[in-house]
């Protein structure tokens, strides 16, 4: 009978079992490292791999739509170049025209000044007027092509701003995710053995709290490098108290005995609620969120096998909403008590979990 590939990766890690259990001053300490552990860091690197590679694509692409672009702007601004050169030329002829006839009216105004008559007088009355009306236009004109060259000169600057500024927004966002994928490398193998850890806390709770889950007591959320467990406010407190209410205890004792079997982890207990003024013996949310946030830490800390030393609690009243409080559903689910798991050695990969 041939063995199929999960067979022969069970016989494969009872080998090494083995020879780790017989033999072990002569292996080195990568030896006892199972088969499906590598699988799964090579294919957290070709992931990264492809990640980096569909984020290069993107840049060019990004690059190339942008050169576009500045291909296109620069062909408007030689247009309008163009335009104005076109303008300014039409505009000095018109000039010259207007200085020609302004050079006859002058050679007619002296004739006719000089005949003296009343008629010659009224007509050099006419052209002066007819002078200062063409001066007047001459001039109305030249301020239009100047407020044209303006325009002309402030649109390119315009564009030619909002090229660069797209240009920096895009350099900007491909710095950050190549930090963002850089900090994914450097994760330590100590580091992924605690967030595999971390899976195995999470299932356990899963497995553990199914009926506190499926019934809405408790709400578990995974991120990255940390577990959340939320735990619903209308069941663990009155309005406007922050003593915990019976019911809730339970789920609260299996949670504590869950985190006694795994001391290696930072524990901070949250306390948040919604944007009601609060109008108890309470100054304010700030105070009503971390009373309740200590009630709950003082109750986990009654199993004196756990570490105070790892605990911690925070208030942060109705500044961190999960959802926005526009309806009474939602304000329901950002009253709520946060226990947050971190492993110890994925502690310095952040602690922010909005």
């Amino acid at each position: 009978m041939i063995p199929n590939k999960n067979q022969f990766l069970l016989i494969i890690s009872v080998c090494f079992l083995f020879i780790g259990v017989f033999f072990p001053t002569n292996l080195n300490a990568d030896l006892i490292y199972f088969p499906f552990e590598y699988n799964q860091i090579y294919k957290e690197k070709y992931a990264l791999e492809l990640e980096l590679a569909d984020i290069r694509k993107q840049h060019q692409n990004e690059l190339n739509r942008l050169e576009e672009e500045k291909k296109d702007l620069q062909s408007q601004i030689r247009n309008l170049t163009e335009d104005l050169e076109l303008e300014k030329r039409n505009r000095a002829k018109e000039q010259d025209d207007y200085s020609d006839k302004l050079r006859d009216y002058d050679m007619r105004l002296r004739s006719l000044e000089k005949k003296g008559t009343d008629k010659e007088r009224t007509l050099a009355e006419e052209n002066r007027k007819r002078e200062e009306k063409d001066r007047a236009e001459i001039e109305a004109l030249k301020r239009k092509l100047e407020e044209k060259e303006r325009e002309c000169l402030q649109k390119e600057q315009k564009l030619r701003d909002t090229y660069e500024s797209k240009i920096d927004e895009l350099k900007e966002r491909i710095r950050n995710l190549e930090e963002e994928l850089a900090s994914l490398r450097k994760l330590t193998k100590e580091q992924k053995r605690e967030l595999e850890r971390l899976s195995e806390q999470t299932k356990e709770f899963e497995e553990k709290l199914a009926k506190e889950i499926t019934s809405g007591q408790i709400r578990l959320k995974r991120f990255h490098n940390k577990l959340i467990i939320n735990i619903d406010d209308k069941i663990s407190f009155d309005s406007g108290s922050s003593e915990l209410k019976p019911a809730i205890l339970p789920a609260i004792e299996k949670i504590r005995d869950i985190l006694a079997s795994y001391p290696e982890n930072y524990i901070v207990v949250e306390g948040h609620t919604d944007n009601v003024p609060i109008k108890t013996k309470f100054r304010n949310n700030w105070h009503l969120s971390s009373e309740r946030a200590l009630s709950v830490l003082e109750f986990i800390l009654q199993n004196k096998s756990l570490n105070p030393k790892n605990f911690s609690s925070a208030g942060y009243g109705e500044h961190q909403p999960i959802v926005p409080n526009s309806t009474r559903e939602n304000k329901a689910l950002n009253r709520r008590v946060d226990i947050v798991v971190i492993p110890r050695a994925t502690s310095s990969l952040g602690a922010n979990h909005d």
